[in-house]
């Protein structure tokens, strides 16, 4: 859910952090709302008053404030607001920082050791509204530095125990969302992309009876059938079609496409290596397969712990994939086109992830707001009310139409937006309706600005 107060917002993501002291806490949520008021800029530009800058800077570099405290604060309010929402998607996704500047020589690796390139990983988990796909909230997060042993031969890291491979990250992940969430998970549902196709995972998440949907990398062992599952699925009994919209991506052309779906119960085995250790799973496969001419087709093959009995079934666990792309946007959101962590230049490992972690959930609150607009039209079509104040909507209404606001209802969330981004240079010159991040927040740092004078003005 979407606070148009950036002072609100700030004190209701991290005013429970616990810090040690009830004033490190009251400094991390103003310097937060400082930094979400004024999005992309640095601790400098974003706060006027110096005392406050040099009380900012104490604070990120206070090696007593951990980086996972001001986390679990911002876990702990997202895990408060989604009670009662209803079925959740959990998206992870790992992504990496790139920092080019002197701190790089106290970060890990994001690459092989001879690329020399440095930074930090992060492995994060976004929850969504499963049914209207709203964005709410950061739930965990896992930031780690990456060693040059990360990067040894195959059979060495095979040889590691599961609890020591990275990739065990995906249960871990899994095991801080139970504790947070407790009974909320029993309608919180995983969705991962082929990274995530562990057996070991799968069969973690199958006995702590949690839901997931995965998509495959790995042509698996069944036991219903002497097929492997790649085979096995070429012969399932198609159950339904239905058109995707493909929007335009880099040199790829928008087009129409026609989607076949299948599903079958499936008895997946563990590796032949793992099997004295590991039991066979039951799961769901459902195949997503582009039929139209295209020379790229689109092929998605899901394992799931859903139950489908249907077309309708099996058209809404890849509706759940489909929404994977948000995490995506998040970490566009927070690394480049938004809060744009990786041109901080400060100077400690531990200061920039004390930063970092503050501008991932500013980068939720982004993203949050770009999507008002492109999820529902009956929540467009909405007074801004939900989204601005009185004082700031009718200050952009001024400045963006020309004249005073004299109608008797409210401006639209729609309109809002776009006088956002136009207010911030947007033109779509494109023609896709899309408003990139730059824009939309150039026009929110200037509508911040437009406020500030109009107090000003009316105190003196």
């Amino acid at each position: 859910m979407f606070i148009s107060d950036v002072q609100s917002w700030s004190e209701s993501t991290f005013g429970k952090c616990a810090l040690g002291d009830a004033r490190r806490t009251k400094r991390l949520v103003k310097m937060s709302a400082s930094l979400a008021r004024s999005t992309g800029q640095s601790v400098v530009k974003s706060i006027d008053d110096e005392s406050q800058v040099e009380g900012a800077y104490r604070l990120l570099r206070n090696a007593q404030v951990l980086s996972d405290d001001i986390a679990e604060g911002g876990f702990s309010a997202t895990a408060a607001m989604v009670k009662d929402t209803g079925t959740l998607l959990a998206l992870e996704d790992t992504t990496s920082l790139h920092f080019h500047h002197n701190v790089a020589e106290e970060l890990g690796y994001i690459g092989p050791p001879s690329q020399n390139k440095k930074g930090m990983q992060v492995h994060s988990v976004l929850l969504l509204n499963a049914e209207s796909k709203e964005t709410l909230g950061l739930i965990e997060q896992t930031r780690w530095l990456r060693q040059a042993s990360e990067f040894d031969s195959k059979n060495q890291r095979l040889a590691r125990a599961y609890p020591d491979k990275e990739s065990f990250k995906w249960q871990r992940s899994s095991e801080a969302m139970a504790k947070r969430l407790g009974d909320t998970l029993q309608q919180t549902i995983s969705v991962c992309d082929r990274e995530s196709d562990i057996y070991e995972y799968m069969h973690y998440k199958v006995n702590a009876e949690q839901r997931f949907v995965v998509r495959t990398h790995y042509n698996r062992k069944l036991s219903n059938t002497a097929l492997k599952l790649f085979d096995y699925i070429r012969d399932l009994e198609g159950a339904g079609k239905y058109e995707a919209v493909i929007e335009q991506k880099g040199g790829r052309a928008a087009r129409t496409a026609t989607m076949e779906l299948a599903y079958a119960p499936v008895r997946v085995l563990a590796p032949d290596r793992k099997q004295g250790d590991y039991s066979p799973i039951e799961l769901t496969v459902v195949t997503c397969r582009e039929v139209s001419a295209s020379p790229q087709p689109i092929e998605w093959i899901l394992l799931t712990t859903e139950c489908v009995n249907s077309a309708e079934d099996a058209r809404r666990i890849v509706s759940y994939y489909e929404a994977r792309w948000k995490i995506e946007e998040f970490h566009k959101a927070w690394k480049s086109g938004g809060t744009q962590i990786e041109k901080s230049r400060l100077q400690s490992a531990g200061n920039l992830e004390r930063m970092a972690v503050i501008l991932a959930f500013i980068a939720v609150r982004l993203l949050q707001l770009r999507e008002v607009v492109h999820l529902d039209k009956q929540l467009t079509s909405k007074d801004c009310s939900h989204i601005l104040t009185e004082l700031q909507w009718r200050l952009l209404w001024r400045r963006q139409e020309k004249k005073a606001y004299r109608r008797k209802t409210v401006p639209t969330i729609e309109w809002a937006y776009y006088a956002l981004a136009r207010l911030g240079g947007w033109k779509d010159s494109k023609r896709t309706g899309r408003v990139g991040w730059n824009a939309l927040w150039e026009g929110w740092f200037k509508l911040e600005m437009l406020i500030e004078g109009y107090e000003l003005a009316q105190s003196e």
